[in-house]
């Protein structure tokens, strides 16, 4: 062009700073469902920094920042985080699972696994549904999956898996120093979406059976203590290389064949577990073969609350009476699992 130098103007721009204030650049927003530190690890990738140093930023030490902060998140991070995003602080703290009633069912971190260059690192121990991967447009990690009740994918019938399908490594998305998405193995780079085998039918009746009596009692309708129901079932230990262990420090593939053994009748737990606790997991697989009809039974229940022609309740179904319900109709069930027959 043929411009003389008096007919160019520059602008200056405008501070960063002030452009920007105290937000950072990439905001995510959060998926449903989410856990906390699969958010974060998005959020560390969205503003160019792969995972392993975001930790640096937020000012958390460690290989298993995200993890920490699962469990734990503090006020000042939190803080830090609504700043910088301007998501709604109880948004964000919602993700985490601190004064998580499920506390003693959440799987917990392992030493060894992983790279076997880093054979002393603790890893978070996570499982991911390969399916539910595939579809997401961003893959991220569910809050769902962190519970060790939890071995298939409820929306695609498959089994879970907690590592690498090309290399063996354990899941720790929170150690990728590359920006790459978190369907990636960090040892590897291996995708890590490849499908896992379809769940047997009693091994998924006999999970969803314990998610609803677990949905129960985060809703408030149980015992606390150590006498509710996740304690219970977090105080049964299992064997597994020749130590008793709980099911939060299992694998899954471990976790997988005990609940096929339990479906079929057999009981695998030690003699260290707590005697209660030993019976409350044989009595819920015991009830898992009519866990379709107690639906179908819980409907009619609710159902019959129902004023003919008119469009509203006589009164709201309390979960406490539903309860009840489940109590009444186990009363005088003794059905052996040798003769139950699937639902439809």
């Amino acid at each position: 062009m043929n411009q003389s130098a008096s007919e160019i103007t520059v602008t200056p721009a405008r501070d960063y700073g002030n452009e920007m204030g105290q937000g950072w650049p990439g905001v995510v927003a959060l998926a449903p469902g989410e856990l906390l530190s699969s958010w974060l690890h998005r959020l560390a990738m969205a503003n160019g920094v792969p995972p392993q140093y975001f930790g640096q930023v937020l000012g958390v030490a460690g290989g298993d920042w995200s993890a920490k902060l699962d469990r734990d998140l503090p006020g000042r991070i939190l803080k830090l985080l609504v700043e910088r995003t301007r998501l709604p602080a109880e948004d964000i703290d919602g993700l985490a699972l601190h004064r998580d009633p499920l506390a003693r069912l959440r799987l917990r971190q392992i030493t060894g696994s992983g790279d076997a260059r880093t054979s002393t690192a603790r890893v978070n121990r996570l499982q991911y549904c390969p399916a539910c991967l595939k579809e997401d447009r961003a893959p991220f990690f569910r809050r769902g999956w962190s519970l060790a009740t939890r071995v298939s994918c409820f929306r695609h019938g498959c089994r879970l898996r907690d590592h690498c399908p090309a290399c063996g490594g354990g899941i720790a998305p929170a150690r990728q120093n590359r920006l790459l998405p978190q369907h990636f193995c960090v040892w590897c780079d291996a995708d890590l979406r490849h499908p896992t085998l379809p769940a047997e039918y009693d091994v998924q009746r006999l999970e969803r059976l314990i998610d609803d009596l677990l949905r129960m009692h985060v809703a408030g309708h149980g015992r606390h203590g150590k006498t509710s129901l996740p304690a219970m079932l977090g105080a049964a230990c299992f064997a597994f290389n020749g130590e008793p262990t709980s099911i939060s420090r299992l694998p899954h593939r471990v976790r997988y064949v005990l609940f096929r053994q339990l479906a079929d009748g057999m009981t695998p737990l030690q003699k260290r577990s707590v005697r209660p606790a030993i019976d409350l997991w044989t009595r819920i697989a015991l009830a898992a073969p009519k866990h379709s009809d107690l639906v179908a039974s819980l409907s009619a229940e609710i159902t019959s609350q129902i004023t003919p022609g008119s469009k509203t309740r006589s009164r709201l179904p309390d979960l406490a009476d539903l309860q009840q319900v489940i109590v009444r109709l186990h009363s005088n069930r003794r059905t052996s699992l040798a003769t139950a027959m699937p639902a439809n």
